[in-house]
């Protein structure tokens, strides 16, 4: 009996360590085929349009499906938030909320519960309404309100008393594409590839050299000027334009009440 008590004791770290083993190995994942990952959201979000009226209780299928993705696309843009860089410039939003999401716990924490409610109260309510009518339904109404209340205002005192910018990860940010470069050399696709770019850089040179306007004295040649146009001129300066509230700092960005 003591033997078996040893060997049980001995096993639970291993078996409580599993499941941040398994969680460890889903975010590499979602880092690794970030890409992918997105294109698999946003078929999960077509399939919405497509469950209602297709069986019974059709309604609260879809909504459920709807919900799951939206909370789970709100825990990868979290996990690529950490590893990858935010778009550049940022949006005022974007910098505003994820200042004090790194300045304060309370604030991040407020936020994304409020975002999740957000999420979830209309399936919620479905829900209710169907086990326990009306009744139940509104009750849960109020708790939420309440709850969101709270939220509110604790991100109200956090931030000096600022209204409430909500949607903290509402931005994902840039994520490289995968590269297929081992790919293309197991099927010799890179000699190929190498073939047809050398030829058309001779072809580039040629046309060039053609557009070259030869000197009748020197036998020398005069390089063709690019063409510039004033709609080009006026985007390249209309990039490099900065507003006022790119310069700001990210607290100054919502004035206080």
């Amino acid at each position: 009996m003591i033997e078996l008590y040893k060997q049980a004791q001995s096993r639970i770290p291993a078996t409580i360590s599993l499941p941040s083993h398994w969680l460890k190995s889903y975010e590499d994942f979602v880092t690794k085929n970030a890409s992918s990952v997105t294109q698999i959201e946003s078929a999960l979000r077509s399939l919405t349009y497509i469950v209602p009226g297709r069986f019974r209780e059709s309604e609260l299928a879809s909504e459920t499906l709807h919900t799951s993705t939206l909370l789970i696309s709100l825990y990868h843009t979290s996990l690529l938030r950490r590893h990858f860089p935010s778009p550049s410039p940022p949006p005022p939003q974007t910098r505003y909320t994820a200042f004090y999401s790194a300045r304060s716990r309370l604030y991040s924490n407020s936020a994304i519960l409020l975002q999740t409610i957000q999420y979830t109260e209309l399936l919620c309510e479905m829900f209710f309404k169907r086990r326990g009518g009306d009744k139940a339904r509104w009750r849960l109404v109020v708790v939420l309100e309440v709850i969101k209340a709270i939220c509110r205002t604790v991100m109200f005192w956090v931030t000096g008393k600022r209204m409430v910018a909500e949607g903290p990860g509402a931005v994902r940010p840039n994520v490289p594409e995968p590269s297929y470069t081992g790919a293309e050399e197991e099927l010799g696709g890179d000699h190929v590839g190498a073939a047809a770019d050398s030829n058309e850089e001779m072809d580039h040179l040629h046309e060039e050299r053609s557009k070259e306007w030869p000197m009748p004295r020197t036998k020398m040649t005069l390089p063709v000027l690019p063409s510039i146009t004033s709609e080009s001129i006026t985007e390249y300066l209309a990039s490099r334009v900065v507003s006022a509230d790119d310069i700001k700092a990210a607290h100054h960005l919502v004035r206080k009440i």
